[in-house]
């Protein structure tokens, strides 16, 4: 599996309450942790079970060393993860509360608005690609050479600028909104209409996740199903798309069912909502399995398959 965008050094605090209205507030715990959408979704497939390759733009900074650092300890082959000379990686403060709510302040290095071409060639022997909409053009070269090849593609169609959604979308195979995407992509156009919209463009099946509610799709020539998601306490959401997309791309390429797949990427990312922060609360494919046994999921449940 490749994944195909942003890497990002995330600066983690933990408090009782977010600040309000400029208002100070006093962390109990302080982590930095390995960020962005699609180093995220690398480390959450890697625990699944999948070989996987980040290829991103980074900084020439200290940042980037501490990313490819931590993509080692995962398992996670960073020689794709290439600095831009003179550059600076992407960093985020992510202020979590007792409850899960989070604030995120991100400073966007220019790592990705200076990056060198994707050499596709980078791409070969990929059963599976993961983009996100963060480095456009990687994103587009990856489900362009995807879609050239045969190879499953999964595009992460999260808030980005709407040109760069408008592009993206019909390279994929697979299009997985979050609800800010999809309204924004769709402008404000009924979920099931907007999925419909998806698909005459191009690719094969289209989702939204929806969150604590699970995710709603739709496949070419079949009508909208849904899919919900197992009830948890959420101690952290940061990161929960980015280990169902992981989830789901995995499932996809290993050839399950739709709603297999689905519904074991929704327990994959409640999973981690319940257990910690960032990739850091992605499952192993062994804890994912014990922790749907012991909610009781059944051997015929959707996504029991995968364990």
């Amino acid at each position: 599996m490749v994944c195909v965008g942003h890497a990002a050094l995330d600066h983690v605090f933990e408090v009782e309450q977010l600040p309000q209205h400029g208002a100070k507030a006093l962390a109990h715990r302080y982590r930095a942790l390995p960020g962005g959408m699609a180093l995220h979704a690398s480390i959450a497939a890697a625990r699944l079970g999948a070989s996987v390759r980040l290829i991103g733009r980074v900084g020439d900074d200290a940042a980037a060393d501490f990313l490819r650092a931590r993509l080692a300890e995962e398992g996670v082959e960073a020689r794709g993860l290439e600095s831009v000379p003179g550059t600076e990686s992407s960093l985020a403060s992510v202020v979590v509360d007792a409850a899960g709510e989070r604030q995120i302040v991100v400073h966007r290095g220019d790592a990705l608005v200076r990056a060198h071409p994707l050499d596709t060639r980078v791409l070969e022997g990929a059963d599976v690609v993961l983009a996100d909409p963060r480095w456009p053009d990687g994103a587009a070269a990856a489900l362009t050479w995807a879609r050239e090849h045969g190879v499953l593609s999964v595009l992460d169609a999260e808030v980005a600028p709407r040109a760069d959604l408008e592009r993206l979308v019909p390279l994929a195979q697979w299009v997985a909104f979050s609800q800010p995407g999809l309204a924004l992509w769709a402008c404000g156009a009924p979920f099931d209409e907007a999925l419909f919209s998806a698909l005459a463009l191009g690719p094969c099946a289209a989702l939204v996740t929806l969150g604590a509610a699970g995710a709603r799709w739709r496949e070419v020539g079949q009508p909208v199903q849904r899919c919900p998601a197992p009830s948890v306490r959420a101690v952290d959401t940061t990161g929960a798309g980015d280990v169902f997309h992981a989830a789901l791309a995995v499932a996809l390429g290993e050839l399950h069912p739709t709603p297999d797949a689905v519904s074991w990427a929704c327990a994959a990312a409640a999973y981690k909502c319940e257990r910690g922060f960032g990739a850091a609360g992605a499952p192993t494919r062994r804890q994912l399995a014990a922790w749907l046994r012991r909610r009781g999921n059944s051997a015929s449940a959707p996504g029991a398959a995968l364990a």
